[in-house]
């Protein structure tokens, strides 16, 4: 068997930072998931997913499958495949443009108002928006630069070549 190709440390703190964001992402849809199909019934004895079946199913189906994605892609780039790199290159530029969105269009929402002034419901939208954009703002913006450079580019370049050749043999 052929010895793998070299992998950077950074593309090594991409995969493991993706997998984490991913595995917390898991976690965070599993609290709203357990809320929603604990929360308490309305005055006829219905509850929200016999509210709203189809929202329902839409958030008990999306989220995970694009989180089984989001680790697809990690393990993508820990074993150098370029479709990873590719994909992650989309998935910066949707997270910039997510973070730029909530910059441009909720400017109030990024900045935190004093607590006389807004109720707790606002303050918790305003800290979710604040950590989106703290979090995936400068990785976004990290991995563009990243992930386009020549040496990243050699590094999966190399890694497909050698995996043709092995697999050829």
């Amino acid at each position: 068997m052929a010895n793998a190709p070299a992998r950077s440390a950074g593309v090594t703190a991409a995969a493991t930072y993706a997998i984490l964001c991913c595995a917390t992402a898991l976690g965070f849809w599993g609290y709203i998931m357990l809320g929603a199909i604990n929360g308490p019934a309305d005055d006829q004895g219905r509850h929200f997913y016999n509210l709203f079946p189809i929202v329902f199913a839409l958030v008990l189906l999306l989220p995970p499958a694009v989180i089984a994605m989001g680790i697809r892609t990690a393990v993508g780039l820990l074993y150098l495949r370029s479709w990873a790199r590719r994909t992650s290159l989309i998935w910066a530029a949707i997270s910039l443009l997510l973070c730029l969105a909530i910059i441009a269009f909720r400017p109030f929402e990024t900045f935190v108002i004093p607590q006389h002034f807004v109720s707790q419901v606002v303050l918790t939208k305003q800290m979710i928006s604040i950590s989106f954009v703290l979090i995936l703002f400068p990785v976004s913006v990290w991995w563009l630069f990243y992930f386009r450079t020549r040496s990243v580019k050699m590094q999966f370049l190399a890694a497909s070549q050698s995996s043709g050749a092995s697999e050829t043999d």
